[in-house]
């Protein structure tokens, strides 16, 4: 414990800003200062001017306080490790008066419009030091690299104006100025200093993450707003329709006393009976449904997708039914939240609709992120579990429900319960809007009314998980996985399992033609798979075939065997595949002195290389590959390519082999990935693809992973390694003599500056292998338009109008988009993402 005492002590001395502050707070949560320090609209109406910076030193609540510490440690400490105690004390200190300024003005601007909600901000009393914090974490993410400030500024950017739509409390309100007053003096100072804001790309896996984030918030949100029971934002209209408290005995007594309000008092005497676990349950599962997509969302599954859009889709469909209510009839009572409709602001009027209907959008507009497939009958699996699921409980609702006729207000029948269900699935807070046509009186009755919808939603609950968990291959993909494991023994083989690919098989089945369709053309994805024979004979079949359909066929980097099993066909050389036959690999002699200097290196350094399968990698290990391979990616400045590329999502695969890099003190320096070869189901052969270093990784770390890897494969038994093709990059002399093979030649060179295909086959060239030509074969030089225009899209299927305009530029400019410095003897950091080919 001692040695724990004496870490932390160190910590603290190396950010004694954030040191002094949680010291302060501490002591003014003992005195109980809270009232004295608070700022907002009154304090300073007041003239206590002050408080805009007393405010930050205590905190109100003891719970409040603990919450306080922990993130001004979490937050505070590493900025000021960062950048410095002179830069985030003035930031603090700034940002705290600041975010007192706008916060406290936008309370005076709301409560002058007569708005509630803003009557209330303005009377509050806010105090804490999270404005401040907030807003040195804000200005300081300008100057962070682009991964790390787009993470920050969307993990709190949208749990902050979660808390001001749902909570809505004055110090919600505060600490969301504190932010954006952050945001803006970031984005001043880089301006002031002549800087640019590096931009870079959104991966696949950043992307996913990030919109099942949104997912997750907007179905927790309601819940959280109607558990703090002090809930006054515009959107909290939403958390009280989700969850809703059973009125008092006197309330119930004056309602229930007036003829005239017979309709109010069913209402409330159905409120007053929904308490207990029940319908608490009953608030909280939809949110689990969400979260239960958000997961899927998380990993790409377009069914997750698909249900989320539903989803969505049915809350803005119920929400607009509100709205539509309240605005018929404005100066009726709004049951649901006991307040007059005309008093409700157009925030709180709207948010029933605009809170599903925004999620809805974001859904639409990132469709394309979510391509993974679920596996066949994964829908009659999901229809099956939910119909069955709900079938059984309605016919225990039904039957139950009659044999309980007396304890009913009214006797039900089969019809008139049938007609109810739907009203007992929605949460409680909904009664008031949408009412149940039967009133259970007492025991079994109740029981069974308030826990059927709890038992729907279950059932939902469980079968959604069903189209969220990894798919398993199988059918088309389960056909062409096992021809792959039998006589996938080409380098790019392997490849054909991929998702987003489509599986042509021959007519005895025996070959396989992994291919997708873009633009009309249908572009292969390498060889076909099978035995020799049946090879050959596929690629006349696969082409007559897509003639057939109007598509243009394109077998893309197909070997020699290709080539001559297509008469008539035109070849045209893409790439140069570099290819390292085992058996008697030594890195000994002085061409290979970069290898094997790479290699004692890492020894020296306490550099050890570890082999993990993506999918049981310790967590520790996968999150430090993960934010690498999303930090190399968003200082790239062009977006993540697929096709023949594979990322992190394939190496997921547990045929892929991993190898890292990592140092002596834990840290991750580098990791590639190798897709098996096989015949017969034995591995002959790997093929690199990808390949990802860390941020100041020491020089050789490749060299020393790929002749690691290679020592090891020919220690196995394999035959061969491939280290992939460098696209438009051939070695002296290889390259046709024609016009359109000096057309791309000329391509690559003038590409070199953004990619750098020539400077990827140097870095291969240390290995010594041999070279294979990779061709890409059409029936007819006109389709070549075409063909070039479908290959782009591809590679780039999610490449905007701006970075277009971006990888213009540096092509004509002849340099490297926003190009980090390279470590000495690595391969370029704009190619160290993935085997290219």
């Amino acid at each position: 414990m001692s040695a724990r005492v004496r870490r932390a002590a160190a910590a603290l001395r190396r950010v004694p800003l954030t040191a002094a502050l949680l010291v302060v707070l501490v002591a003014g949560a003992a005195l109980g200062t809270g009232a004295v320090l608070g700022t907002g609209a009154r304090a300073l109406g007041e003239g206590r001017w002050w408080t805009l910076l007393t405010a930050g030193l205590t905190v109100a609540t003891p719970a409040g306080t603990l919450v306080a510490l922990l993130l001004v440690a979490g937050l505070l400490g590493p900025v000021e490790h960062r950048w410095g105690t002179r830069w985030t004390a003035t930031a603090l200190v700034l940002g705290q008066v600041g975010a007192g300024l706008v916060g406290s003005g936008v309370s005076a601007l709301l409560a002058a419009t007569g708005d509630r909600w803003g009557v209330h901000l303005a009377g509050a009393l806010v105090v804490g030091p999270l404005p401040g914090v907030l807003a040195a974490v804000a200005a300081a993410s300008a100057r962070a690299t682009p991964l790390v400030r787009r993470r920050v500024r969307v993990v709190l950017g949208v749990g902050l104006t979660m808390l001001v739509l749902y909570g809505g409390t004055g110090g919600d309100v505060h600490r969301l100025a504190g932010w954006g007053v952050g945001l803006l003096a970031g984005q001043l100072l880089l301006r002031r200093r002549g800087a640019r804001v590096e931009r870079g790309p959104v991966s696949r896996r950043e992307s996913r993450a990030l919109v099942a984030l949104v997912v997750a918030a907007s179905a927790v949100g309601p819940l959280v707003a109607a558990l703090a029971r002090s809930s006054n934002g515009p959107w909290s209209v939403v958390s009280h329709l989700f969850v809703s408290g059973a009125p008092d005995a006197g309330t119930l007594r004056q309602v229930c006393g007036t003829a005239r309000e017979l309709a109010d008092c069913r209402v409330l005497t159905g409120r007053s009976h929904l308490a207990g676990l029940g319908p608490a349950l009953l608030s909280a599962l939809p949110a689990l449904v969400q979260l239960v997509l958000a997961e899927g969302l998380r990993r790409g599954r377009r069914a997750a997708w698909v249900g989320a859009v539903v989803f969505s889709a049915v809350l803005a469909a119920v929400g607009g039914e509100v709205v539509t209510a309240v605005l018929r009839d404005p100066d009726a009572a709004l049951t649901a939240l006991g307040t007059p409709r005309g008093g409700l602001p157009v925030a709180a009027v709207w948010a029933p609709l605009a809170a599903p209907a925004a999620v809805l959008v974001l859904l639409l507009l990132t469709r394309s992120r979510f391509p993974v497939p679920a596996a066949p009958g994964t829908a009659r699996r999901w229809a099956a579990l939910a119909g069955g699921g709900l079938g059984v409980v309605v016919l225990a609702y039904l039957g139950a429900g009659v044999l309980l006729r007396g304890e009913w207000a009214t006797p039900p029948t089969v019809g008139r319960l049938l007609l109810d269900l739907p009203a007992r699935m929605l949460p409680p807070g909904w009664l008031g809007e949408v009412l149940p046509s039967l009133a259970p009186l007492r025991g079994a009755a109740r029981v069974l009314a308030n826990w059927t919808g709890v038992a729907c939603w279950a059932v939902l609950v469980g079968s959604a998980w069903v189209v969220v968990r990894p798919a398993v291959p199988s059918g088309d993909a389960a056909r062409a996985r096992a021809l792959v494991d039998r006589h996938g023994d080409g380098a790019l083989s392997f490849m054909t399992t991929w998702v987003g690919n489509r599986w042509w098989f021959s007519e005895d089945g025996q070959a396989v033609v992994a291919f997708r369709v873009v633009g009309g053309v249908a572009l292969t994805t390498g060889d076909p798979v099978g035995p020799p024979d049946a090879r050959a004979r596929a690629v006349p079949e696969f082409t007559a075939w897509c003639l057939g359909r109007g598509w243009t066929p394109c077998w893309y980097s197909v070997t020699d065997g290709v080539v001559q099993a297509l008469p008539g066909g035109r070849r045209v050389q893409v790439a140069s595949e570099t290819w390292l036959p085992l058996g008697g690999l030594a890195f000994t002699g002085k061409k290979w002195q970069d290898v094997r200097t790479a290699v004692n290196r890492a020894a020296r350094d306490g550099v050890q290389a570890v082999w993990v399968r993506w999918s049981e990698a310790p967590l520790a290990l996968r999150e430090q590959v993960a934010r690498s391979s999303e930090e190399w990616l968003a200082g790239k400045g062009l977006p993540e390519m697929g096709f023949t590329l594979g990322g992190l999502d394939e190496a997921a695969d547990p045929a892929v082999r991993c190898l890292l890099a990592v140092g002596g003190d834990g840290r991750v320096h580098g990791v590639t990935s190798w897709l098996p070869a096989s015949r017969d189901g034995v591995r002959v052969g790997w093929t690199l693809d990808l390949m990802r270093r860390s941020p100041g990784c020491p020089p050789g770390t490749m060299e020393f992973l790929v002749g690691t890897a290679a020592l090891t494969f020919q220690e196995e038994g394999a035959e061969f390694v491939s280290l992939s093709g460098a696209p438009l990059a051939f070695p002296g002399g290889s390259a046709e003599d024609d016009a359109l093979a000096r057309l791309l030649e000329a391509t690559g060179r003038l590409m070199e500056p953004v990619y750098g295909f020539r400077s990827l086959l140097s870095f291969k060239a240390k290995f010594q292998p041999q070279h294979r030509p990779l061709w890409l074969v059409h029936l007819d030089t006109a389709d070549l338009p075409r063909i070039a225009r479908a290959v782009s899209r591809a590679y780039l299927p999610h490449l905007s109008v701006v970075q277009a305009v971006r990888l213009g530029r540096a092509v004509v400019a002849g340099r490297r988009p926003r190009r980090p410095a390279p470590a000495p003897a690595a391969p370029p950091a704009e190619l160290v993402g993935s085997g290219s080919r």
